[in-house]
């Protein structure tokens, strides 16, 4: 019977072990790593006190982007007619006609007295019944429910939809959005 004998590494440096041909090495740091570190440093000392003392925030920044779109919002507001261009004219009715049966039949039904969205023939309007306040509705949207369309449509075809929504029969009774509206059983 044989004793088997565990092998000792040799150690061909000073203590350090020397297995599979792997040796630890002891090389320096290279000076492109010990110039960058250097780097970080310096730059972090000139950009911290920049950043804490030169008053931008990213608070600031938002709030002016914000300021900004709302001017930009205003100066397109303000170049859009009051008004219809095209109460009246049967072309356009008849245009307004067919986007209306196509992108908003869904929600306000074919006669308009609404089914997800709100009745367009009763005399109840949430957010006014002016000109400009139903192109808003429909090019802005509104919360809960109404997406935006102005991208999608463009100007001209809202105010002819709106056209045609104005030759729709009306009704005095509430309709769906109405705050008085009450569904009947069915």
């Amino acid at each position: 019977m044989s004793i088997e004998t565990e092998e000792i590494p040799e150690f061909p440096r000073g203590g350090e072990p020397d297995r599979d041909g792997i040796a630890e090495e002891d090389h320096k740091i290279p000076l492109w790593f010990n110039l960058s570190f250097a780097g970080t440093i310096v730059f972090a000392l000139i950009y911290t006190p920049y950043y804490l003392f030169s008053g931008w925030s990213q608070t600031g920044q938002w709030e002016a982007e914000v300021a900004a779109a709302e001017e930009r919002r205003a100066a397109v507001v303000a170049s859009l007619p009051d008004t219809n261009p095209y109460r009246g004219d049967a072309a356009a009715i008849a245009a307004g006609e067919q986007v209306y049966l196509t992108t908003c039949v869904a929600c306000h039904k074919p006669d308009g007295s609404g089914l997800v969205g709100p009745s367009l023939v009763d005399p109840y309007w949430k957010y006014g019944d002016a000109d400009a306040d139903l192109f808003e509705t429909v090019s802005e949207g509104r919360p809960a429910g109404m997406p935006p369309w102005g991208s999608q449509l463009g100007n001209e075809k809202i105010w002819q939809v709106l056209a045609y929504i104005e030759t729709l029969p009306k009704s005095e009774a509430p309709g769906v959005g109405a705050p008085d509206y009450q569904p009947t059983g069915g």
